[in-house]
């Protein structure tokens, strides 16, 4: 215990480690039910544009609504928040359980709850984040706290999937809602019983609403290192995540597979990204988070070239293992950057906008990524998204020096 407690020291932390248990445990049902709602799309339309536009109103708000989350939530008790949101998404995994059950499901109907639930998920998934390191006390627990975070995620992620596709296989796309809607009843009484924040500190008056969000944007802009690392960000996280639309057709198409398959390379990228969780846990420092996201996202593109051009479900397996690798140990080291540079009175709001391009633009990119996929193959479509990434990595690569200057001396400031 004692080794456990000095590689993560987060878990030393009693509202920390009642969070991450009950976080773990709906996580996976969410992870099954993400499954289960694209192979249900996809086995009633055989369309990945179809499947596209599902991805797209289930995340999408997250543009919308991101940055009014953000300062919203620094207004009010992120404790209530989380409550409020896990509820309302155990009511959306129940109507999903309800229609499927009963035979009502069709494709309107999913749209509708996916947009729900990405309504839902703006608020959600900004007080997680934010409400993260007001359940430690020191930087080096925050580092750990976030790391685990990722990793609950992505153990839900690695589990949640092969379980789904088996589920799936034996008894159907409903029995998972089920077994989701079930899996909220750990994390509901965690926050209601056992979690309690430590009160935030407020700097300064607070403006209007649209005036705060304002705010949190200029000072991203204002931050050198954080302005540019966002930017790569962004285009890393719209190309990226295009396998999340790709894999059923490669699973089938490509791969000559069904549920199973798809199931078997969710999983594979959900084991990439828990070790990319541990490593970045273990040996991330602040000053390289620069040149650990140019590694990072330079696996992760040639992982993309790899998968493309593969038909042997090992090699794709592989793939899609560092697929997860280097998407959640960039955006973890992101993560940390951002909850240890940002005071209490504007973290919400920076977190935001992080959750918005690692959350919110991958779909939006999926709906176009489906779109061409259905006219020009997956592989093409995957190979495309890789080389636009390719060309970001090279840009941020130009301004490195810079950008490690500017963080080497935010990061003296704070000490």
């Amino acid at each position: 215990m004692h080794l456990l407690y000095k590689l993560f020291p987060a878990l030393a932390h009693k509202a920390f480690f009642y969070f991450i248990t009950g976080q773990t445990i709906s996580m996976l049902g969410i992870w099954m039910q993400r499954l289960a709602m694209s192979w249900l799309v996809f086995r009633l339309t055989k369309s990945a544009f179809l499947l596209g536009i599902v991805e797209f109103v289930s995340l999408a708000p997250l543009l919308l609504f991101g940055l009014m989350a953000g300062a919203w939530l620094e207004r009010h008790d992120l404790r209530r928040a989380l409550i409020a949101t896990q509820v309302l998404c155990m009511l959306e995994a129940v109507l999903l359980t309800a229609f499927t059950f009963s035979g009502l499901v069709n494709y309107p109907i999913l749209v509708v709850l996916s947009l729900g639930l990405g309504i839902i998920s703006s608020f959600d998934m900004t007080a997680r984040q934010s409400s993260v390191s007001l359940m430690v006390s020191d930087p080096a627990a925050v580092k750990s706290a976030v790391a685990l975070n990722s990793m609950a995620f992505n153990i839900s992620k690695l589990v949640g999937p092969s379980i789904a596709g088996f589920v799936i296989y034996f008894w159907g796309e409903g029995v998972c809602f089920l077994i989701s809607s079930i899996t909220y009843i750990p994390i509901i009484c965690m926050l209601l019983f056992r979690v309690r924040l430590r009160e935030r500190v407020a700097s300064h008056e607070r403006k209007s609403m649209f005036g705060d969000i304002v705010e949190g944007l200029r000072h991203v802009q204002s931050e050198f290192f954080l302005n540019h690392i966002f930017r790569l960000l962004a285009v890393f996280c719209t190309f990226s995540m295009c396998y999340s639309v790709l894999f059923p057709m490669f699973s089938t198409a490509i791969l000559n597979g069904g549920s199973q398959t798809l199931g078997w390379l969710f999983g594979a990228v959900g084991a990439g990204a828990f070790v990319g969780g541990v490593v970045v846990s273990v040996r991330l420092v602040l000053r390289h988070v620069p040149a650990f996201l140019l590694r990072t996202t330079t696996i992760t593109t040639v992982a993309l070239v790899v998968f493309s051009f593969s038909s042997n479900l090992l090699l794709s397996l592989v793939a899609a293992f560092f697929i997860g690798y280097g998407i959640t140990a960039s955006n973890i080291s992101v993560n940390t950057l951002c909850q240890t540079t940002s005071s209490d009175d504007c973290r919400s709001r920076v977190i935001s906008l992080y959750i918005m391009l690692t959350s919110g633009l991958g779909p939006v990119g999926g709906l176009a990524f489906g779109a061409l996929a259905d006219f020009v193959g997956a592989p093409c479509t995957m190979l495309f998204c890789a080389a636009v990434m390719a060309l970001a990595i090279l840009l941020f690569l130009r301004h490195f020096r810079d950008i490690h200057h500017s963080l080497a001396q935010t990061l003296a400031h704070l000490s």
